[in-house]
C-alpha cells in the first residue's frame, strides 16, 4: 500500500508539472520536450564519450601534445554528429610542464612529504632550497603578517577546505593558491607550500594553478597532501622550529598555438542567428589524473546535448552554441578569447558544466528580477528530475564567471560535489568516479533548458544582481 501511495503521488506530481508546463509554454511542443528527456535519460552516448576521452587520451594539460590530440578527437566527434556550423578560435598559451617535486622535513624530525608543484610554478635552484618554515593560517593572516617574519623563510599555508560546503569555500581558498605566492614573495619568502584544497584525507597531493604578478619576485609554489599537512600542524603544535628542504623542477620555454571549438545548432543552416544560448565546457585538464571529473564529464555532456538537440534544429528561434574552451587551468584565456570574438552577437543566457560527474540538484541564476518568473517556469520543466530552485545571486563557475562580469545572464545548474572536491586536480581524477545515471540526468536537464529557451525565443534581461564579484580568484580551477 505504501508503494502504491508513493506511485500515485509521483503520477499526480508529474501530471501537475506537465499541466503547469503546458500552461506556461503553450506554444512549445510538449511532445518534443518529453522525447528529448526520455531519450537523454536512456542514452549512454555521453558517458561513453567521457570514457573514450579519458582512455584514449587521458590528461590534457594546456600547451601539450595531448591537449592538441584531444582537440582533434573532439573535432572528429562533432563531425560524426554532423554539426552544421563548427568553428575555431585560436589563442596562444605557454607550454609549462611538470618535471619533479620533493620535500623533506629535516628538523625537528625527519619526514618525507607527498608534494606536487602548483601548475605554472617556477623551479627552485637545481639543488633545491632549505629554510625554516612559517605557518600561516589563512589569506588574511598572510596579508597581515610582518615582512621580517617571512624573509628568507618557506611559507606554509595551513587552511583547510570546508568539507561541509566545499563548493562555496573553494572560491574563497582560491586567493590562497593564486595570489598567496605574490604576497609571500613581496615579503621576502623563498618559497610557498600549502595544504591541498580537497575534502580528501589521504596522502595524495592536489595541484591547481598559481599566478604570478608582473614586477614581482618569482618563487616556487607547491601543494602537500592533507595527511602531510596534518603532520606539519602537529610539528608546529610542539612549538619547535620546523625546517624544510624543497626541490621543484618544471619547464616552460615557448608559446604554443591552440584553439577553442564552437559547435552551433541553428535553424538556418546557411547563416547562424545573432541571438544565441550558450553551453560551456573546457577540454584541457590537470596533468596528474586523466581529467575525468575536470572536465571530460563536461565535454561528454556537451556532446550528449548536441546529439539530443541536433534533430530538432528546425524548431529553434535562437541558436544554441556549445562552446568547448581550452586554457581553463591557468587564467581562462580560452573563454576570454571567446567573449572577445562576440562582435554583434547577443547572448541570451549561458550555462556551464564544470563540477564533475555527479547529478544536478539545484538551479541557481543571476538574472534580472523581471526575468525570475520565466526562470521559475523553466525550472518546472526539470523539477521532476530532482531539481530544487536555488538563489538568484550566482557568481558563476570557472568560465561563466566572465559572463557575470559582463552583465550577461547565467543559469547555474549545480551538481553534487562529494566526488569532485575529493579528487579535483589529483592523480585520482579518473573515469571510475563518473556515474552513468548522473551523466544522463545532466544531459537531459541541459538539453531541456537549452531547447526551451531557444525554441521559444525567450529573452532574459542582463541586469545582473549583487553577488560575490568575479575576480581572478573566483574560478573553480
Amino acid at each position: 500500500m505504501q508503494n502504491l501511495l508513493k506511485s500515485n503521488t509521483a503520477w499526480i506530481t508529474l501530471i501537475f508539472t506537465l499541466t503547469l508546463v503546458k500552461f506556461c509554454f503553450a506554444a512549445q511542443p510538449i511532445q518534443t520536450l518529453e522525447q528529448i528527456k526520455n531519450q537523454a535519460l536512456a542514452d549512454d552516448y555521453a558517458y561513453h564519450q567521457i570514457e573514450a576521452l579519458t582512455t584514449e587520451i587521458g590528461a590534457r594539460p594546456l600547451g601539450s601534445a595531448k591537449e592538441q590530440k584531444a582537440l582533434l578527437w573532439l573535432e572528429q566527434q562533432l563531425t560524426d554528429l554532423s554539426v552544421s556550423h563548427l568553428s575555431k578560435q585560436t589563442l596562444k598559451v605557454r607550454n609549462w610542464q611538470r618535471k619533479s617535486a620533493s620535500a623533506q622535513v629535516v628538523s625537528p624530525y625527519i619526514h618525507e612529504l607527498v608534494i606536487e608543484s602548483l601548475t605554472g610554478s617556477v623551479s627552485t635552484q637545481i639543488d633545491g632550497v632549505t629554510a625554516e618554515v612559517v605557518k600561516i593560517n589563512n589569506f588574511d593572516h598572510l596579508k597581515s603578517v610582518e615582512a621580517d617574519k617571512l624573509a628568507g623563510k618557506i611559507v606554509y599555508i595551513s587552511r583547510k577546505l570546508d568539507d561541509q560546503a566545499p563548493a562555496e569555500d573553494y572560491l574563497k581558498t582560491q586567493r590562497v593558491r593564486q595570489l598567496g605566492v605574490t604576497i609571500a614573495a613581496n615579503k621576502g619568502a623563498k618559497a610557498l607550500i600549502m595544504r591541498s584544497q580537497t575534502t580528501d584525507k589521504s596522502r595524495t597531493a592536489h595541484t591547481g594553478s598559481v599566478r604570478y604578478a608582473a614586477n614581482t619576485p618569482l618563487i616556487p609554489a607547491a601543494a602537500i597532501s592533507p595527511a602531510d599537512a596534518d603532520l606539519l600542524d602537529r610539528l608546529f603544535a610542539r612549538n619547535l622550529p620546523v625546517e624544510l628542504s624543497l626541490n621543484i623542477q618544471n619547464s616552460e620555454d615557448s608559446w604554443i598555438d591552440t584553439y577553442n571549438l564552437i559547435a552551433t545548432l541553428s535553424a538556418d543552416y546557411e547563416k547562424p542567428n545573432k541571438d544565441k544560448v550558450v553551453f560551456i565546457a573546457h577540454i584541457d585538464s590537470s596533468d596528474l589524473g586523466t581529467g575525468a571529473l575536470d572536465n571530460a564529464a563536461g565535454v561528454g555532456i556537451g556532446l550528449g546535448i548536441i546529439k539530443q538537440l541536433a534533430p530538432h534544429q528546425a524548431l529553434l528561434q535562437h541558436d544554441i552554441e556549445v562552446v568547448f574552451v581550452t586554457a581553463s587551468q591557468f587564467n581562462q584565456n580560452g573563454i576570454k578569447t571567446y567573449l572577445n570574438h562576440l562582435q554583434n552577437k547577443s547572448i541570451i543566457v549561458a550555462a556551464e558544466a564544470d563540477l564533475g560527474g555527479e547529478s544536478i540538484f539545484r538551479l541557481d541564476t543571476n538574472i534580472s528580477e523581471d526575468s525570475l518568473k520565466l526562470a521559475d517556469k523553466i525550472h518546472t520543466l526539470v523539477a521532476d528530475l530532482g531539481i530544487e530552485r536555488g538563489h538568484n545571486a550566482s557568481a558563476g563557475a570557472t568560465n561563466s564567471q566572465y559572463f557575470v562580469a559582463k552583465d550577461l545572464p547565467i543559469f547555474n545548474w549545480v551538481q553534487k560535489t562529494e566526488q569532485y572536491f575529493k579528487y579535483l586536480h589529483s592523480a585520482n581524477d579518473t573515469f571510475d568516479k563518473v556515474s552513468l545515471e548522473s551523466i544522463q540526468q545532466n544531459v537531459a536537464i541541459y538539453s531541456i533548458f537549452l531547447f526551451s529557451v531557444a525554441n521559444q525565443g525567450l529573452i532574459f534581461n542582463n541586469q545582473v544582481n549583487e553577488h560575490e564579484q568575479p575576480t581572478e580568484t573566483t574560478a573553480t580551477e
